[in-house]
């Protein structure tokens, strides 16, 4: 009994140094495999670190070329200037969203994407413009664009052929007072409705006055007859417009106004010292 007893002792102890091994060699891999990820990852980081030091002074990565596309009134010039971009400086590193901020500052440009071609090494502008619907007279002339924001002092040089806004005031556009926001959109829906027009369009006007009172005004560029619209049912009224409009062009200097604010008539006034009382059409 007594040697079965030793026996199974030293099993239990031969057991023990097999587990405690077993544990070593398991913690050994655990910590060569922790000890070999950190190597890799600051093998990593380091080669990352070394690239981008190399890509800073590669001249093979910097600027090439810089390609603009889509403008018409803006300057290439004006644009390039507003990038402030180097040749010298790095295609890797450029910050597009701050050059993109940069060249939105041009009063022409309402919206700009900025990319980079790796293949051309380019940096690649492409430009939206603002189009201009009309002018509006303060105490100078400025473009107004599509979405009704006023956006830029008019150049002698930048032949507009669209009609001027009159009537408003300037501090009530600045600070986009709800009436007179209104009048401009109805004026552009107007001009808009115009252009459509084969008979009566937009290039048969020459201003157009915007009164809070009184709504639209346009003004004939043949004979400067004012034609009084309102603020509403545009597309009825230069129908019933045209169907006189003949007649209203052969005796212009005679006319005083014309309201389309009736519901069915066009009230035509005649000036006092040509023939006296008003007439219906």
């Amino acid at each position: 009994m007594a040697r079965q007893g030793r026996i199974r002792g030293k099993q239990k102890i031969r057991r023990s140094k097999k587990h405690r091994s077993i544990w070593f060699n398991s913690f050994a891999r655990r910590l060569g495999r922790g000890a070999l990820g950190l190597a890799t990852m600051g093998s990593l980081v380091l080669l990352g670190y070394l690239g981008y030091q190399y890509s800073q002074r590669v001249p093979l990565l910097n600027v090439g070329e810089i390609r603009i596309m889509g403008c018409l009134n803006a300057t290439e010039s004006e644009l390039l200037s507003l990038a402030n971009i180097d040749f010298k400086d790095s295609l890797v590193n450029l910050n597009l969203e701050d050059l993109s901020r940069r060249l939105s500052r041009h009063p022409w440009v309402e919206k700009v994407r900025v990319q980079r071609d790796w293949s051309r090494k380019a940096l690649i502008i492409e430009v939206k413009e603002r189009a201009p619907q009309a002018l509006i007279l303060f105490e100078d002339l400025y473009l107004v664009d599509q979405h009704g924001e006023v956006f830029k002092k008019a150049d002698p040089r930048e032949r507009m052929d669209v009609p001027v806004l009159t009537g408003l005031n300037h501090k009530d556009v600045a600070k986009k007072d709800p009436q007179t926001t209104r009048l401009i959109f109805k004026a552009l829906d107007l001009l808009g409705q115009m252009r459509e027009r084969r008979m009566f369009n937009a290039r048969q006007v020459s201003e157009i006055h915007l009164s809070k009172q009184h709504g639209i005004t346009v003004f004939t560029i043949e004979g400067a007859i004012p034609i009084r619209l309102g603020t509403e049912s545009f597309a009825e009224k230069l129908n019933r417009l045209e169907k006189i409009l003949p007649d209203l062009v052969a005796k212009a200097k005679n006319i005083e106004y014309v309201d389309l604010n009736y519901p069915t008539k066009a009230v035509v006034k005649m000036k006092v010292e040509e023939s006296g009382p008003s007439r219906k059409s």
